[in-house]
């Protein structure tokens, strides 16, 4: 996904993402949260142990995109 569709799903604005990814603002944790609910719905599943990160689970996907 690219900075706008991640903002569409989240609800946010193109901009926000791109403050975020420079370093430039931090998000507040319900915008990380609307961010990682968007990414769950297309299938990113965030982990930690044996799979540090993400990884995609084409059966988790909620929202065809």
């Amino acid at each position: 996904m690219n900075q706008e569709q991640i903002a569409k799903a989240a609800g946010l604005a193109r901009a926000a993402i791109a403050d975020f990814e420079r370093g430039d603002t931090v998000p507040y944790q319900s915008t990380i949260e609307a961010m990682q609910t968007a990414l769950e719905a297309r299938g990113i599943v965030f982990t930690n142990g044996n799979l540090p990160g993400f990884h995609f689970d084409k059966s988790k996907v909620i929202i065809q995109t």
